[in-house]
């Protein structure tokens, strides 16, 4: 991995090359502390990402959902945010934020 990836500086040519191949590419920040921020990338979930996450939410798994769409859905960046405990568990929540549904609703007729 290039040095600029592992730091989260990632250009906009692969910015828009991963928004060419998977469509929404995200932009996970945490500040870690006044001068320093960990950032990276992560893809659109697929479907079956979408619903094993929300299986573990629905257990009140909240931490563990947020792992499995970062892990799964990583494209590349500070590898802080996967690895280093505190700023890998904030970086776990921020990361759930990315299964996102449209508003609806339902009722019977």
């Amino acid at each position: 991995m290039a040095e600029e990836t592992k730091s989260g500086t990632i250009s906009k040519a692969q910015i828009d090359a991963w928004k060419k191949e998977h469509g929404s590419v995200y932009k996970l920040e945490v500040k870690v502390s006044e001068n320093d921020k960990a950032v990276g990338y992560l893809r659109k979930p697929t479907r079956n990402h979408k619903a094993t996450a929300l299986s573990m939410y629905a257990k009140d798994k909240i931490l563990e959902c947020g792992e499995f769409i970062r892990n799964n859905c990583w494209l590349g960046g500070d590898e802080r945010l996967l690895n280093e405990n505190d700023i890998a568990d904030s970086a776990a929540i921020q990361a759930s934020g990315v299964v996102k549904f449209l508003d609806g609703s339902l009722g019977e007729i």
